[in-house]
């Protein structure tokens, strides 16, 4: 039987690394699909494309996943819709960078920090025709920390998400797994238009608690960060003082941050983590 693995980047790489390496799975049984943006170069991640063909990986065109038998798909980050009804097999799987049905679709790393969640996590589900909705197989929890920002929660989903693969393959791949159907209570869906990084703008009519969240939410310096008085900002701080400016307005500012008013206390803005 092979292993059909979709997707990219450090999870990827890491997975199939696992399946040679701790299960001895040969090279010869696992096919590899890259994501449409995979161009061979490593950047912030590694390339699961360059990965593939260094360890001479047989890998196949997106659309010839449809062709293969005898095998068993993993989606991980994997950028294609998936058309259950004309795959050969019915053991079809993703690693969903959320705890379904919590945050089913786009930009999780996003959700959560914006949102205040003090956790969130990784879900092992079976995929079927709808959008992340298909039967749970496992999950992993963990904390999200004051001081999470998307980049960092990414990097969690990375790092758990390899660590439930390595939970649950053997038992994916001896057929002996359990799967029960997705919660309707506390379900949320975003879409690819939920977005639009390059039109990003800090609310500061809000608490400063709700300002900082969404600085941290969309600080993630290899893609973007939010801009606020022309200045691009990592990271954010609440202090003590109370918001006398115009809300929005600059109150004080050196050559590291910029402190700026809103509904209750002000927000000190930094250009780099601190």
């Amino acid at each position: 039987m092979k292993i059909c693995i979709a997707g990219k980047n450090n999870i990827a790489i890491d997975c199939v690394r696992y399946l040679i390496s701790e299960l001895g799975v040969r090279k010869e049984d696992i096919v590899a699909c890259f994501n449409k943006t995979d161009v061979g170069i490593d950047s912030f991640q590694l390339s699961f494309r360059k990965f593939c063909q260094q360890e001479k990986i047989v890998a196949i065109d997106f659309p010839d996943i449809y062709t293969l038998t005898d095998f068993i798909f993993f989606s991980l980050e994997f950028d294609r819709i998936i058309r259950t009804e004309e795959m050969n097999t019915t053991r079809i799987f993703n690693i969903h960078f959320s705890l379904l049905p919590k945050y089913r679709g786009m930009y999780t790393s996003v959700w959560p920090v914006l949102f205040g969640d003090d956790k969130s996590g990784v879900t092992l589900h079976c995929i079927d025709d709808g959008i992340d909705t298909g039967d749970i197989v496992e999950q992993l929890t963990f904390p999200l920390s004051s001081n999470e920002t998307c980049r960092s929660l990414y990097l969690k989903y990375i790092e758990n998400g390899t660590i439930l693969f390595k939970k649950m393959i053997k038992t994916i791949l001896a057929d002996d797994y359990q799967q029960h159907p997705q919660m309707l209570e506390g379900a949320s869906y975003f879409s690819t238009d939920a977005l639009d990084f390059s039109k990003i703008v800090i609310d500061f009519n809000r608490s400063a608690r709700d300002v900082r969240n969404q600085i941290r939410a969309f600080s993630f310096r290899e893609y973007q960060l939010p801009i606020i008085h022309g200045i691009s900002i990592e990271y954010a701080d609440i202090l003590t003082t109370r918001s006398s400016g115009k809300v929005g307005s600059i109150v004080s500012e050196n050559g590291n941050y910029i402190d700026v008013a809103t509904l209750d206390y002000d927000v000190r803005c930094y250009e780099t983590m601190v």
